[in-house]
């Protein structure tokens, strides 16, 4: 079996959302902070404006550079069926499930509605596409590696 990882460009879109996303949450925390102790305010102190933008925005741009969405390419296999039900069960391990499943391509997204919402923001839905003699895996760079190193391996990793 010979697997070949490869990495698309980092995505503009996938930056924003999770931008945008770390603001609210950052400062909705930092908000609700200051009701409860009885003191509204949005901002800490005059220079805290840094960290409550600068830091969502530079881990935002940090988080979706080191984990770019990509394509698991596994050729040269004995089994086409068993390596389907490999990544199919480790994608199930993960609290994924199959949605839209053809023969050819199959869908797995999140299994919570609490996940189905997070995957708006993070972007983690896998794609398996069946070929005769090919089969992509299309996901976020950590779950290709989680499922490169089962594969070749036969063990669970990540």
């Amino acid at each position: 079996m010979k697997t070949e990882r490869t990495a698309s460009k980092i995505s503009i879109l996938d930056t924003i959302y999770l931008s945008v996303f770390m603001i609210v949450v950052f400062n909705g925390v930092i908000f609700l902070f200051f009701v409860i102790i009885g003191e509204p305010g949005f901002f800490i102190m005059d220079y805290m404006w840094i960290s409550q933008f600068v830091f969502p925005v530079l881990y935002s741009i940090i988080q979706t550079s080191i984990n770019r969405n990509g394509v698991l390419k596994v050729t040269a296999f004995d089994d086409q069926e068993a390596l389907i039900k490999m990544i199919e069960s480790q994608l199930i391990s993960k609290s994924y499930i199959a949605i839209d499943s053809t023969t050819e391509n199959i869908k797995y997204i999140k299994k919570t509605k609490w996940g189905r919402f997070l995957n708006y923001f993070f972007r983690e839905d896998i794609r398996v596409k069946v070929a005769e003699n090919e089969v992509l895996v299309f996901a976020k760079r950590n779950h290709l590696s989680s499922i490169e190193w089962n594969l070749i391996y036969g063990k669970k990793y990540g």
